[in-house]
């Protein structure tokens, strides 16, 4: 679920965001943007800290590929009290999604296929989905699909799948099947998906689901590769993101970070290692989620969104065309059907292809552009790209559920800093 950032920096261009850990920087200007007001970040993020809210976070504000704010704050580990360190590692969860997004458009972009093709032409299990219509007491009544689902519909949650949602009857196969769990492939997970109804038909609303993992299984038979190697070979180390992938490997694992559940009775509870942990090992996962497994770290994730935000290029790399990331970050939901998220449902963001996009400021929860895209995750990271203001937004943290409101207060102290 979704993504963005600030701190005190030197006027450091991108490319070196790569290189982790950094040292810290100090503050220059970045021209249109005050360090003063940036510097109202820093009292703000270490309140939430105080009042035991988050472990810590990392806040990021980049302006025309430099960086005017990038700072730590509070705890990797809140017990250990191990300060948060630049080079941490993050489970980013929903925010691999535009991650899997930008490798189904490099394929799209191949010619290897069409928005619009059926997905069975590639999945062959698609082919003869049902729709979920009513229930009784004899049981569900299911229904043939108007249409078959494409590719567009995954990409933008218009699919007729889930994530399982409500305890209906649909709801309990998808609990029934544990379709992500870890011991299961793409492949398996596809199939198992295939034989679960679909909440509605395709094309006729939006319902966050597992979309984006069956893309993954997509990008894995049209590119001949694994998820994991298309996306290293492609995306990663062209873009230099040293520390991203879906493992953290044994020398690496003192940078990762521990994950938080939040609730405002009990406060910050470290999740236990079998869920935290134990997935991200190598050896203990087969399911290469492209809806929600990466690592990630600020530097890496930044580089990623940076390139998006530059129309696809980054440090002479170019990954994708301009052409394609503004047909991924334009609002791609058919009339009639609204984005049930927030500042979705009274038309304030729209959603393209694996990200949300702005498309009415003032219907929105506080500042942006219209045509600004992102998203975010469930432990509260999130990315914001802003086009016109050549404006990138990353926070890093690892506090469950997602909460709003960090993304709202680090999207308003960003913007209201910006002065030209």
């Amino acid at each position: 679920m979704k993504g963005v950032a600030w701190v005190c920096a030197l006027v450091v261009v991108v490319p070196a965001l790569a290189q982790a850990p950094r040292p810290k920087v100090q503050p220059q200007g970045v021209p249109g943007v005050s360090s003063e007001r940036l510097a109202r970040i820093v009292p703000v993020m270490n309140q939430m800290v105080r009042e035991g809210k988050f472990p810590g976070m990392s806040v990021t504000v980049a302006r025309d590929g430099r960086i005017a704010f990038q700072q730590e704050f509070g705890f990797a580990d809140v017990e250990e009290k191990e300060p948060l360190k630049q080079d941490a590692i993050y489970r980013v969860f929903s925010m691999t999604k535009p991650v899997t997004g930008v490798a189904v458009m490099m394929l799209l972009e191949e010619g290897r296929f069409l928005v619009d093709d059926p997905v069975s032409r590639y999945i062959s299990c698609f082919k003869n989905l049902q729709v979920f219509e009513s229930e009784s007491e004899s049981g569900m009544k299911l229904v043939k699909t108007d249409r078959e689902v494409t590719i567009r519909d995954l990409l933008r949650h218009t699919s007729g799948f889930s994530y399982g949602g409500p305890t209906d009857s649909v709801g309990k196969m998808y609990q029934a099947k544990n379709l992500l769990d870890r011991n299961t492939n793409l492949e398996q997970m596809v199939e198992k998906a295939c034989s679960i109804p679909l909440r509605f038909q395709p094309g006729t609303k939006w319902e966050y689901s597992i979309s984006m993992d069956i893309l993954g299984r997509l990008v894995e038979v049209v590119s001949g590769q694994a998820l994991d190697v298309f996306m290293q070979k492609r995306i990663f180390d062209p873009l230099r993101m040293v520390d991203t992938g879906f493992l953290v490997p044994d020398e690496k694992m003192g940078r990762f970070t521990s994950c938080y559940n939040y609730s405002p009775e009990k406060g910050l509870s470290r999740l236990p290692p079998e869920r935290a942990i134990d997935g991200y090992r190598a050896g203990k996962n087969k399911m290469l989620s492209g809806g929600g497994g990466l690592v990630s770290t600020a530097s890496d994730y930044l580089r990623f969104a940076t390139m998006l935000a530059r129309g696809g290029e980054l440090d002479g790399v170019r990954i994708l065309s301009p052409r394609t990331v503004r047909l991924m970050s334009m609002n791609q939901l058919p009339e009639g059907v609204r984005l049930a998220w927030w500042g979705g449902k009274n038309g304030g963001n729209g959603y393209g292809f694996t990200m949300s996009v702005t498309m009415d400021v003032a219907q929105t929860t506080g500042y942006g552009s219209a045509g600004d895209f992102g998203w975010d995750g469930a432990a509260s990271t999130f990315f914001r790209v802003d086009p016109r203001e050549k404006l990138v937004l990353l926070v890093m943290t690892q506090r469950m559920p997602a909460d709003l409101g960090i993304q709202v207060k680090v999207k308003t102290l960003a913007y209201q800093a910006l002065i030209d």
